[in-house]
């Protein structure tokens, strides 16, 4: 479903990202250098961009940034991979920065020791003691209690650590740990996109499957085989993920037209079933009713319980993978939900948001 029409271009972006992703590590160090011994304006610093072609974590980055070039005004943003944060730039951000700079982590998953993506994050606090550092909305999971002591050590040794908690599961586990970090429970950033999309109006048919493949996934492969066999007797079934067969650099070049098209293709259907959080939202996003069905860990359960009242006839979440079909059932026959309100964009990515990213002392 994801934009075919750019397919082709895979396999010579592939050789290009190689080639690309040696130079641009070097060359942000160059940057970076050139800038140390001139006169600059104030810059912000984003760690953990994703360097891979999952959308929904570029759709957080297309956000970050969209919130970041709002509130953030005369500010020059430098973005790396997890990849990027290499000891040597690390260290060249630290001899080039100055006071009034700023150092952003990514939103997502990786105050976890399940992924090992938390140690760049680690590391700027370390080299970093007297500079505010912000974690963007998180899911907090440690399988090993000697990984979570440690990012407890470290963060809570900062003492001016802002932790964004994307759930009400991570915020309490999250309470027990980084007890010397402000936290602040707070839904994730792609949900500010729900009702700001204006799509046109298209007729509706069938259904999508996303489905996750990977270590957080509940179900078998054969598990959701049947479900679709399943579905299909009701109404055509199309599947697929968010994670999408095209290089990272060139949806990061093409972030917002690539999103845009996957909102547009996911208006088409009557319903989405999923067990991916972005599927969740990017169904909303599109005003397409959403089946959730559970993942491994809390993520999804949790994170469900964000939808306002106003959501419940867009949002079912469902813990037995059995109950689907009926559920798509009463959608298919029933009309079109009424479009969603702006309600993330107005109560949490406005002017609360804004406090947060310029440390007001309300929010500290």
């Amino acid at each position: 479903m994801f934009l075919n029409m750019y397919t082709k271009l895979r396999n010579k972006l592939r050789l290009r990202s190689r080639i690309r992703r040696r130079w641009g590590e070097l060359s942000r160090c160059i940057r970076l250098k050139y800038w140390e011994n001139r006169f600059r304006g104030k810059c912000a610093f984003l760690f953990g961009v994703p360097g891979h072609s999952n959308l929904g974590d570029q759709a957080q980055t297309y956000c970050i940034l969209r919130h970041l070039r709002k509130y953030l005004k005369g500010y020059r943003i430098y973005t790396f991979t997890l990849r990027d944060a290499t000891e040597e730039l690390l260290q060249t951000i630290r001899r080039v920065y100055r006071p009034g700079d700023r150092l952003f982590c990514h939103s997502g998953y990786h105050m976890t020791d399940r992924y090992h993506e938390i140690d760049p994050y680690l590391r700027l606090a370390e080299l970093f003691p007297e500079v505010p550092l912000c974690i963007l909305p998180q899911t907090f999971y440690f399988e090993k209690e000697e990984s979570a002591n440690r990012a407890a050590h470290i963060l809570n040794a900062h003492g001016n650590v802002t932790l964004l908690c994307r759930d009400e599961v991570s915020y309490e586990y999250a309470k027990g740990l980084f007890h010397g970090c402000r936290l602040i429970l707070y839904p994730d950033i792609v949900t500010s996109l729900i009702g700001e999309i204006k799509l046109p109006e298209t007729v509706r048919e069938g259904v999508y499957l996303c489905i996750r493949d990977d270590c957080e996934s509940r179900y078998t492969k054969a598990e959701i085989q049947n479900l679709s066999d399943e579905l299909s007797e009701l109404c055509p079934v199309s599947r697929g993920d968010t994670t999408i067969p095209l290089p990272h650099e060139f949806i990061s070049n093409h972030r917002e037209e690539v999103l845009m098209h996957t909102f547009k293709e996911l208006s088409h259907y009557r319903a989405v079933v999923t067990d991916r959080y972005h599927g969740t939202i990017f169904a909303l996003i599109a005003n397409t009713p959403v089946i959730v069905i559970n993942s491994a860990d809390h993520k999804l359960s949790s994170g469900v319980a964000w939808f306002p009242e106003e959501f419940r006839s867009h949002v079912y979440f469902v813990d037995d993978i059995n109950a689907v079909s009926a559920l798509i059932k009463q959608i298919i026959q029933s009309p079109p939900p009424p479009k969603l309100p702006r309600y993330f964009a107005e109560k949490y990515y406005g002017e609360s948001f804004y406090d947060i990213l310029n440390l007001r002392e309300g929010n500290r």
